[in-house]
């Protein structure tokens, strides 16, 4: 299989990069800065997000586009201007993406999107599933639009799927070595009430839900990539102190969380007991289903090995 990833010098890209090269698959990455893909076992090609249009070239050959784009969502206070970044910077990519393929005469098999948990907005203790509908906040509307962007392709014959992914676990970078810096000093803590579910996913396992979504032509439409053993804020503070033998001493208030950090607090404070009910009716079997073995793979056992 030839499978073209946009946004493959990412963490995630990355790790389905060497993933599908190991499985014998081609991979091209389309990238923005060809001189930080270099290092990919991947056919490298440039795109230019300012320009209106794809390069038809870049579908040659292809059996399945993955797209992971889009701009650091806490990286930066979300002023006007930085919401306007968010939003296009995952919209518009699927939307050149299918107007790319509708001047195609043969289609890939399938086009998988990133979207995010956070299509569901905040909803306290319902138990959140594919069917669930989708939240009012900023970044529900945002993961509403790339997916209905996405979609389009359905009418080309394109099995299309927008990945709902929780908060990635990994040791290589995103959230958790940001998560672990205060929990070094001593500091660590929960965020707020600590009584928001927390949705997760271990790489590893979100890498093995690409695959699985690339081989199994019966899925299609929303997948949560969450991991099924969903915790609170709070138990996820406590079980990262305890794998790192760090105290959990020191709660970050809501309102500390909202003066420093505006409008971005309302996604670290945001509650969501997401399923992953059609990867579970679909028979997919998580590597790391509890989030315990999760952190002792990510800051033990791989520690340990090195």
């Amino acid at each position: 299989m030839t499978v073209l990833i946009f946004g493959a010098s990412g963490l995630i890209g990355r790790a389905l990069t060497a993933a599908l090269n190991e499985g014998g698959h081609r991979v091209v990455a389309a990238t923005r800065d060809p001189r930080r893909a270099n290092d990919l076992p991947a056919d490298v090609r440039e795109w230019n997000p300012r320009e209106p249009r794809l390069p038809i070239a870049l579908f040659e050959g292809v059996d399945a586009v993955v797209n992971l784009t889009g701009a650091n969502i806490a990286a930066k206070r979300w002023t006007r201007r930085r919401k306007q970044e968010i939003l296009d910077s995952r919209v518009e990519t699927n939307r050149k993406i299918v107007q790319a393929l509708k001047q195609r005469a043969h289609q890939p098999r399938v086009f998988i999107t990133g979207s995010a948990v956070g299509y569901y907005g905040s909803v306290h203790d319902r138990r959140l599933t594919e069917g669930s509908p989708a939240g009012n906040d900023f970044l529900a509307r945002v993961c509403r639009q790339l997916e209905q962007e996405a979609l389009k392709a359905v009418h080309l014959g394109v099995r299309t799927i927008a990945l709902r992914t929780g908060v990635v676990l990994s040791a290589d970078g995103g959230a958790l070595p940001k998560m672990m810096r205060p929990f070094r000093f001593g500091l660590g803590g929960w965020l707020g009430s600590g009584k928001q579910w927390f949705p997760w996913i271990h790489i590893e396992d979100l890498v093995r839900i690409i695959l699985f979504l690339l081989e199994n032509d019966h899925l299609q439409g929303a997948v949560n990539g969450v991991a099924p053993g969903v915790v609170t804020n709070k138990q996820f503070a406590k079980l990262l102190g305890k794998t790192l033998v760090r105290p959990t001493l020191f709660p970050v208030p809501a309102a500390a969380l909202r003066f420093l950090l505006g409008e971005v607090a309302q996604a670290l404070l945001a509650s969501l007991r997401v399923v992953p009910e059609k990867l579970q009716q679909a028979g997919f079997r998580f590597r790391f289903p509890e989030l315990k073995m999760a952190l002792e793979d990510l800051l033990i056992d791989r520690k340990e090995k090195k």
